[in-house]
């Protein structure tokens, strides 16, 4: 009777310890939000080809109410050999060979609910070496229902090329100096 008092206590404990149960469904659910997020930049980024993830990563989980919250990832991208218009499954696709091939990384806020898993917003760029954010790498930027695509229209345009001064008789033309007029702090090799 001791025992069994002692056993169901340890477990009754050990039930509110705090531990994590182990669930396969939220794996389930990054899945699908993942797939989620892919066919979208396949929509908007994919020229011909579609994109294939290569790496993925859950940085944030947001609860938002009952049953609904948003993942935060972030995914890298690389294309594919097969066509957009094949209707394949991206995952299923072999990467394009090659030493140029388009692979990019995205992050993505997807909503889930207990009905509907929906992409709230979606932002890829260029892979680089460095970790900087800067908008010239950034080659598009999508949220709900814009797009933001970097501005170069307010930049300077470059300075005009500076003439070449008048090549003078006497002087070879390595030597002659800015605005036709000679120099005076010329130094040579010999002592005087």
């Amino acid at each position: 009777m001791k025992t069994s008092i002692l056993l169901l206590a340890l477990l009754q404990a050990l039930g509110c310890s705090g531990l994590p149960a182990h669930n396969a469904e939220p794996a389930a659910i990054e899945d699908r939000s993942l797939g989620a997020s892919l066919a979208q930049v396949n929509t908007v980024y994919a020229v011909n080809n579609l994109y294939r993830v290569t790496r993925a990563s859950l940085k944030r989980k947001v609860p938002l109410g009952m049953n609904t919250y948003d993942l935060m990832m972030v995914f890298g991208i690389k294309e594919t050999d097969c066509l957009k218009t094949s209707g394949a499954d991206p995952q299923t696709c072999a990467f394009k060979s090659g030493f140029f091939v388009p692979s990019s990384t995205c992050s993505s806020r997807v909503r889930v609910s207990a009905d509907a898993i929906q992409v709230i917003s979606l932002r890829c760029g260029h892979d680089s070496d460095s970790s900087s954010d800067s908008s010239e790498e950034m080659f598009a930027s999508r949220g709900r229902h814009h797009f933001n695509f970097p501005s170069f229209v307010n930049r300077d345009p470059a300075p005009p090329a500076p003439e070449t001064p008048p090549v003078q008789p006497d002087r070879p033309a390595q030597s002659q100096p800015a605005g036709g007029r000679p120099r005076e702090d010329n130094f040579n090799n010999f002592l005087e």
